[in-house]
């Protein structure tokens, strides 16, 4: 019997010893460790908002960023400093707080201070960080990714616990499962708006004119393919007079169970009154913020807000910059700059196609463009217009083999441009456009397709 306890006790240490003793290796690779998240998205190789500043992240102080004390309650050196486990444990301890986990996490810290409820948070048994994020999510699991978006970086869903919610949303749910969870019963997301660089650069000030809530973009997210919510962080830099929005898909424990989003909450053509989807259908565009410079007050959008396919110059927001002392603390002191991003970052994710903005009850032919279908080819193509001889309208059809930048122009016989169908980015997959020629004349006409990698023209005629 002593052996047997003797037994059990080796196992029971060994259960509690072995995961700590495995943590080290996989740690120095964990985004904890690493912080390549914020590089990811900011860098010019990537195509991050440092291609409009030109300045390098190492000069910005955010990947090194942490709370004012660690874990142990000491401060943190002005110099050296490097992420370890003191961020998080206090010195020969195994274990952690929250205040650890928010003090680095501050749109989840930001949203409780807001008041914003949370079903598991407000649990009779409230529920914690790590009763949900296991050990590969903190402390990696020996893979090193570029961000916690990266399929893989994350696993925590909330399937692990609710499998059989699948199931029992079956009778009542016509979405096939294409929807995350968090689509219907995530309450809002946060952002903190307009992010002023200059203060970030030369003062290592966090200056934003103020958290926001009420909203949720809804995007479609890669490494799922489900259609899930999404913030931004939106920022103006002085220097170089350059606005940029980087998006990403986003989750904020705002969970609630009873009150999840009914029909009329996303669909515009179910009888919903949705202010995005209205703004869209009323000229091609969704002015998500305004800045009232009378009261030097921001209004922005409430509610459900589908990123449409053409969102680099539908999505419109007004920008800001800070007149005060950049060494000054945040507050007033703001003035609007304009209303165009010179930069749009999409992260991790795509927009509505036209099919699912159709679906919403969003004007598609404000687009101009129409989806069609799912697939993605293989090659691009540059299909014959049909009908061809035509009036007083034809379709062109295209396909897109990979996502980039496509123009389609129209030229007449002589090569002068007569009409632009399409300058945008577009997702992989096969277009059509409608082309209705009012002003132009009788007669031949090119049809040309640009991409980086794919040039074509064909020959249509106008008959009239």
């Amino acid at each position: 019997m002593k052996k047997i306890n003797i037994l059990f006790t080796i196992i029971f240490v060994l259960g509690l010893v072995l995961p700590l003793v495995a943590q080290p290796g996989n740690f120095n690779t964990s985004l904890h460790k690493t912080r390549e998240g914020k590089p990811t998205w900011y860098d010019m190789e990537n195509g991050g908002y440092e291609t409009l500043t030109g300045v390098p992240i190492e000069d910005i102080g955010c990947v090194g960023c942490h709370d004012a004390n660690d874990a142990n309650g000491d401060p943190y050196p002005t110099t050296g400093y490097e992420p370890n486990c003191v961020d998080c444990h206090a010195t020969g301890s195994q274990t952690s707080t929250e205040a650890d986990c928010l003090g680095c996490h501050g749109r989840q810290s930001k949203l409780r201070s807001l008041g914003v409820s949370d079903v598991h948070r407000d649990a009779s048994t409230p529920m914690v960080c790590w009763d949900c994020h296991n050990t590969a999510d903190m402390h990696g699991d020996g893979t090193p990714y570029t961000s916690m978006l990266e399929d893989g970086a994350v696993s925590t869903d909330c399937l692990d616990c609710h499998s059989n919610l699948v199931g029992n949303h079956a009778p009542y749910d016509d979405h096939n499962e294409v929807l995350h969870c968090s689509s219907c019963h995530m309450q809002t997301n946060l952002s903190c708006y307009n992010c002023h660089f200059d203060s970030q650069v030369e003062e290592h000030v966090k200056r934003a004119k103020q958290p926001i809530t009420g909203f949720v973009i809804l995007v479609n997210r890669e490494k799922d393919g489900k259609v899930h919510p999404a913030t931004f962080q939106s920022l103006y830099h002085d220097s170089s007079g350059g606005s940029w929005i980087a998006m990403a898909p986003n989750y904020t424990h705002s969970v609630t169970k009873n009150d999840a989003r009914v029909c009329t909450d996303c669909h515009q053509n179910f009888g919903g009154s949705i202010p995005a989807i209205e703004d869209y259908n009323a000229g091609g565009g969704i002015k998500f913020s305004t800045w009232n410079s009378a009261d030097s007050t921001l209004s922005w959008t409430q509610g459900i807000i589908p990123l449409p396919i053409d969102y680099k110059h539908s999505f419109l927001m007004d920008f800001i910059t800070y007149e005060g002392n950049l060494s000054d603390p945040p507050g007033a002191n703001w003035t609007f700059v304009k209303s165009e991003a010179d930069g749009f970052q999409l992260l991790y994710s795509t927009p509505m196609t036209t099919r699912q903005m159709a679906l919403l009850g969003m004007d598609t032919l404000l687009v101009g463009v129409e989806q069609i279908g799912n697939q993605v080819p293989k090659d691009y193509m540059l299909e014959q217009n049909y009908p061809n001889p035509f009036n007083p309208s034809t379709t062109i059809r295209y396909s897109i083999a990979e996502r980039g930048d496509v123009e389609l122009k129209v030229y007449d016989a002589l090569g002068n441009l007569v009409e632009t169908l399409l300058n945008r980015e577009q997702e992989a997959g096969v277009y059509q456009v409608e082309f209705n020629p009012i002003n132009l004349s009788s007669g031949v006409y090119f049809y040309q397709i640009k991409t980086n990698s794919f040039v074509e023209t064909k020959k249509l005629v106008l008959l009239k």
